[in-house]
């Protein structure tokens, strides 16, 4: 996944189209290899921010935790993304 990938999905939600920026994201998740990677992660975090936008707060709880859950695993509890991916929005 490049930047570029990224920027489209923030472009996507910051103008309020929450549901492509969701859609997008998706499909994204779905070729990259292994569900443990940290860019999976980082998927999972930018779809719960989308999801709380749109007021979805369950499935936002749901992809927050995921990406906590990666991020610990791979950074350690103390790490900045772990942390960041703690709080609430």
């Amino acid at each position: 996944m490049s930047n570029d990938d990224f920027y489209i999905c923030l472009l996507l939600s910051n103008a309020g189209h929450y549901d492509e920026s969701q859609a997008y994201l998706v499909r994204l998740q779905n070729k990259f290899h292994g569900s443990q990677s940290i860019t999976v992660a980082t998927i999972h975090h930018l779809l719960a921010n989308s999801l709380t936008h749109i007021g979805a707060f369950a499935e936002a709880k749901q992809n927050k935790r995921k990406a906590y859950n990666i991020y610990r695993t791979k950074f350690g509890p103390d790490h900045a993304c772990t942390v960041q991916s703690y709080k609430k929005p």
